[in-house]
């Protein structure tokens, strides 16, 4: 599944019109978060990981929820948060639309169609133990996935559906397609999902080794796990600090720039990740 992760989101995203980006990071991107949390969990979340996707491990299970949304558009808007560029903060009743049909403070309001309610959503049913099964592993899916989303800084952004519109060059190649014969134009949200990252020229074990080094350095454990609403609000941040103009060249020097702020929050997304899966799964499985 992990070989398919990120295959086909270019086509998601044309297909879908959505006012943000369907996916974040890249093939690549999602594992190392996955890659990073697991490392930090606990005996007994483990097991519970192992009880929920049998064979498959959290870094397999990374995109499932872009594979997912392929026939089932309706989780589209869950992936991503739309916060106008000068926010100063999460605005729920303007930055996360209701359920289609439902109206504000209505029985089905409870639960809204953006990344950080359905972050929130997605780890209330995978604590709750009388659950089935199936229903708590597909939480764990999305939430792998979502977590990472809403560390990618374009995630949080209203400004060009995430930076999917701003046209910008990548190292001076206009195309960021694999196919001459397709060509697909760089965006500044392609260059955060994937160029950054993949201009580092290193395999997962390198960077997985990379990014806990950072989470030693930065100190990162160490810091207060937050709500995805504060999430949200530093990749805004970020991503107003990161902002290209049509037509600019991602080049050396922007790489430079914001390659250690790519590296942070793959980490940071990771240790988050790690700690929403502890304190959820807390309760050792049931034996098989």
């Amino acid at each position: 599944m992990r070989n398919r992760m990120w295959r086909g989101c270019a086509l998601v995203l044309a297909t879908l019109a959505v006012s943000a980006t369907l996916h974040a990071w890249g093939l690549q991107g999602h594992r190392l978060v996955a890659l990073v949390a697991t490392n930090q969990l606990t005996p007994v979340a483990r097991q519970n990981v192992q009880w929920l996707l049998g064979p498959e491990n959290l870094a397999d299970v990374a995109s499932w929820a872009d594979e997912y949304l392929v026939g089932v558009n309706q989780t589209a808007t869950w992936h991503y948060v739309n916060i106008p560029p000068d926010a100063r903060g999460y605005d729920r009743d303007r930055d996360c639309p209701r359920q289609p049909g439902v109206a504000m403070g209505a029985r089905g309001d409870i639960w809204r169609d953006c990344a950080i309610d359905r972050i929130r959503y997605n780890e209330e049913r995978l604590a709750n133990t009388k659950l089935d099964r199936a229903d708590r592993a597909i939480a764990l899916k999305f939430l792998v996935h979502f977590i990472g989303d809403l560390h990618q800084p374009l995630h949080a952004t209203a400004v060009e559906r995430g930076g999917n519109g701003i046209l910008v060059k990548v190292f001076g190649s206009e195309s960021c397609g694999g196919d001459p014969a397709r060509p697909i134009r760089c965006n500044l949200h392609s260059v955060w999902d994937t160029q950054l990252i993949a201009h580092r020229r290193l395999n997962d074990v390198e960077y997985v080794k990379l990014l806990e080094q950072q989470v030693a350095q930065r100190r990162l454990k160490a810091r207060p796990t937050g709500v995805p609403a504060e999430w949200a609000m530093e990749s805004l941040a970020l991503a107003n600090a990161s902002m290209l103009a049509s037509g600019a060249d991602a080049d050396e020097a922007y790489y430079r720039a914001q390659i250690s702020v790519v590296d942070e929050r793959l980490a940071l997304g990771g240790v988050r990740l790690a700690a929403v899966l502890n304190r959820s799964l807390s309760t050792v499985p049931p034996k098989r």
